[in-house]
């Protein structure tokens, strides 16, 4: 009899906590916004640097499960998948052949709670030299605990903040690193082309070349419901250490042009 009441009681104790909050497959969004301005976001863009280098990013993300309150809409949370590739491709004899190859495969767990906004990530990334290059390679390849917070002032400008640690690497590194990181998005009336604006800081152990900076000017066309979702076109300058693999320990200081669209 005690057994049977404990189980009744630890039966209603589970429907009353699983009551308040719905399970969503396959849910769409994540909770924390992209930071498109960190060059390293998972994301779909092309960059120009004048007519001797283009950058591609290639990548997208898969929440496998969400959990979201059925008292509060505010808050969620999701469990997924990600994955990109970042090429360079580097003008030679009026071609373009590809010179890097970096990889990066994680997985993620968000919440979102009102505006604000946490991010658990564990990523691998490994870096490689295509046949367009010239250079000697290393080996390279990173396991990398991130950790972030994000805040909406609006549903136009976005805060964020994090830490990481680079859990393995080859070669072997200093392993802390931290960022901080800003976008706004400048709406006029009803006008459909909306400017705006993006910043991200980061300070790399791996790297005795701090900080590292990104800027984006640009316009978004289209001004859905959210507006950074929208196809955007933008004028880029970066500062820093190279954000490809094989060129770690090289600075760099870039202007470009790109266009991105929200995945």
């Amino acid at each position: 009899m005690r057994y049977l009441l404990f189980y009744l009681t630890l039966l209603y104790l589970s429907n009353s906590a699983f009551s308040a909050v719905g399970l969503e497959l396959i849910p769409k969004d994540r909770p924390f916004r992209l930071t498109f301005a960190d060059p390293r976001e998972i994301r779909m863009a092309l960059t120009f640097e004048g007519s001797s280098k283009i950058n591609a990013s290639i990548g997208n993300y898969f929440s496998l499960f969400g959990i979201r309150s059925e008292e509060n809409s505010d808050w969620f949370f999701h469990v997924g998948l990600e994955g990109a590739g970042y090429f360079t491709m580097k003008q030679a004899d009026h071609r373009f052949p590809l010179e890097t190859a970096d990889g990066l495969i994680g997985f993620y767990t968000e919440t979102a709670v009102g505006p604000f906004q946490y991010q658990c990530r564990l990523t691998h990334i490994s870096a490689h030299l295509a046949d367009g290059s010239t250079d000697g390679s290393i080996a390279f390849s990173r396991e990398t605990a991130v950790l972030r917070m994000g805040y909406l002032l609006n549903q136009d400008t976005h805060f964020y903040s994090g830490i990481s640690y680079i859990v393995n690497s080859t070669p072997n590194v200093s392993r802390w690193a931290f960022q901080l990181g800003a976008s706004s998005f400048f709406k006029i009336s009803e006008s459909k082309i909306v400017p705006f604006s993006a910043f991200d800081l980061k300070h790399k152990g791996e790297s005795a070349i701090n900080p590292s900076f990104n800027m984006q000017l640009g316009i978004a066309f289209g001004n859905p419901p959210e507006v950074y979702k929208s196809f955007r076109f933008f004028y880029s300058y970066y500062t820093g250490t190279d954000p490809r693999g094989q060129y770690f320990t090289k600075q760099v200081t870039e202007h470009s042009v790109g266009i991105e669209m929200q995945i």
